[in-house]
């Protein structure tokens, strides 16, 4: 799945100034796994997860994706391994506010060339894995953070990539929706999906099943995680939610059932 040899990265910061980011990394992740990426600020771990996305290239060593080597590609060939490979998950969801859910996640599918019907479908499918049948015309605005990082999530696997490269995906969330996003990242990967996911949070790392753990630009550990937190239980063993009349979308409330995007979805 992810075959990294020898990787490295020099950043030349001018006046005959190099920053070496990454030291000869050798690392691999086979398919089904879920690995947490750790260390603290300056170890290397965004520049490897930027790497592992083909957000940059290697100065050093080389890079294969799912049987493609990529650490030699130009940047329209690493812009079609990110579309049709990975799927990305931030910190901030990077949802269009203009959109309902299932308009955010059909995005990346009208860029593939699908059909309305088709993405539609692949949309519905996607939205429904991460429990989200309820919510797919209500807009970023009329939605939780949990909600939207899982709306985020969806438009991630409704491409379905090789891997999912998650960075820091709960750091804007409550600890309660912060365990709904991780409890999906496992179900996930559970039903197969490859997930990586880049953080300084040990409670995350804990919640993984590989943790590698950077330090100046080298792996310095690279451990199964013993005692794995799960977020079932853990949601499980938090206080139960008081219910609130659900909100309706401005879509519904204006349109009816109809999105007044319609055009875009039809």
């Amino acid at each position: 799945m992810i075959e990294i040899k020898g990787l490295s990265k020099v950043y030349d910061m001018g006046k005959s100034t190099a920053v070496l980011a990454l030291r000869e990394i050798d690392l691999f992740v086979g398919a089904g796994e879920f690995i947490a990426i750790m260390g603290p600020s300056g170890s290397g771990k965004s520049t490897l997860m930027n790497m592992i996305g083909c957000l940059d290239r290697p100065s050093g060593g080389t890079y294969s994706l799912d049987g493609h080597l990529v650490s030699t590609l130009d940047d329209d060939e690493l812009a079609a391994i990110r579309n049709t490979k990975i799927g990305f998950v931030f910190q901030t969801f990077n949802l269009l506010p203009r959109l309902n859910a299932l308009q955010n996640v059909e995005l990346p599918l009208i860029y593939r060339g699908l059909p309305p019907q088709k993405r539609r479908a692949v949309a519905l499918e996607a939205l429904g894995r991460v429990g989200l049948n309820d919510r797919t015309h209500h807009r970023p605005t009329e939605l939780s953070g949990g909600q939207q990082q899982r709306v985020a999530i969806a438009r991630a696997i409704s491409g379905s990539p090789a891997i999912i490269l998650a960075d820091e995906p709960t750091g804007n969330l409550d600890s309660r929706s912060g365990e709904e996003v991780l409890q999906v990242f496992q179900d996930l990967n559970d039903g197969g999906i490859t997930v990586v996911l880049v953080t300084h949070d040990e409670n995350l790392g804990r919640h993984s099943k590989r943790l590698i753990r950077l330090w100046d630009g080298t792996i310095k550990a690279d451990d199964l995680v013993s005692n794995r937190a799960l977020a079932a239980d853990i949601l499980a063993a938090m206080p139960p939610v008081v219910p609130v009349a659900p909100v309706p979308s401005a879509s519904q409330s204006m349109f009816g059932s109809e999105s007044m995007f319609g055009g875009l979805v039809s």
